[in-house]
């Protein structure tokens, strides 16, 4: 190193070379080093004695590795720099993890540290051993840490309040505003698909059930809710996995089926009314029997998702006026 770049400032000071080496082995927050080609130190910087609990940097002059870590890490270690010094190809910013020492002793508490090694050359330009530096990281691996803890929390937050966001509380169905939602995807999907040439669509159900004012009106509102949680059970038992259900609203149930046309909806229909008749209600010493009107519509090129749900809503209405417990 020359004074070249001293010189070119406002009042230069004049330091050699070796003053400016020596500041930089003891004032370094970093640890500093240089080994041999057998891998002991040889120099030391202040800060990288203290790590291994010496106050100064003679006290680690002539050891290696060995005497401060397991031999496991020790000989991972010496195999790193003997491929440095065999190949001249430095090693940058490898994460460490290490113990800290006391005199030789392990104190338990754990540092991490981004080591960068070099191949340590004389003036012949030849290999006579290596010299490192390693940056003390720990927290900012500990603030990484945290924030990818608190990322998570809030993913974890976030996933719960979409979930909130359209799922009912009382039946555990997705809720009205899901189902429109959904529905409208549906008719995106299928428009597309009709319009490529395929014979494809898909249905829908609104079912409610049958005398439900008088349920709540006789027993109260807690049996009227189990009765409301008695058949959101039985319609997810029912469908398929593809199909969506929803709680529409108080006792009325909305089912979207996906490629499936107004025959094979009123199939799942029936098979979800003959099982819910047949499925006794029993809640607190109430036992009921409960049944349900269907209401069908299929997707046939409608604009908007209120007119399928409106022709549903209609089949409803009839199922109704035919005496409950039926299909339209």
């Amino acid at each position: 190193m020359t004074n070249d770049f001293l010189n070119n400032i406002d009042n230069p000071l004049m330091l050699s070379d070796n003053y400016l080496f020596r500041t930089l082995l003891k004032e370094s927050n970093d640890d500093i080093y240089f080994k041999d080609k057998d891998s002991r130190f040889v120099l030391s910087s202040t800060g990288h004695a203290n790590h291994f609990g010496y106050d100064h940097a003679e006290d680690i002059i002539g050891k290696s590795d060995a005497d401060f870590f397991p031999e496991a890490i020790a000989a991972k270690t010496r195999a790193e720099e003997v491929r440095i010094m065999e190949t001249g190809i430095p090693m940058l910013n490898s994460i460490e993890v290490t113990e800290i020492m006391s005199n030789g002793k392990p104190t338990g508490e754990i540092h991490c540290y981004s080591t960068s090694k070099y191949p340590l050359r004389n003036q012949n330009n030849e290999i006579i051993g290596i010299w490192g530096v390693s940056k003390n990281i720990t927290e900012q691996k500990l603030a990484e840490s945290e924030l990818a803890d608190l990322n998570h929390k809030y993913e974890t937050l976030n996933q719960k309040l979409i979930q909130i966001s359209i799922i009912d509380e009382l039946s555990g169905l997705y809720n009205r505003r899901h189902f429109y939602d959904i529905l409208k995807k549906t008719m995106r999907i299928f428009s597309r698909v009709c319009g490529r040439g395929y014979d494809s669509g898909f249905s829908i159900i609104l079912a409610d059930i049958d005398e439900f004012k008088t349920i709540n009106d006789t027993y109260g509102h807690v049996i009227g809710d189990a009765a409301i949680r008695h058949i959101a059970k039985l319609l997810q038992e029912n469908t398929r996995a593809s199909d969506d259900v929803f709680r529409y609203g108080g006792d009325e149930f909305a089912i979207i089926l996906p490629d499936t046309n107004n025959a094979g909806a009123k199939l799942l229909a029936e098979r979800l009314r003959n099982r819910i008749e047949s499925t006794p209600f029993s809640h607190e010493n109430v036992n009921l029997k409960i049944t349900m009107s269907f209401g069908i519509a299929s997707y046939n090129h409608q604009l908007d998702s209120t007119e399928i749900v409106q022709e549903a809503d209609t089949h409803l209405y009839e199922a109704k006026e035919k005496g409950r417990n039926c299909i339209c």
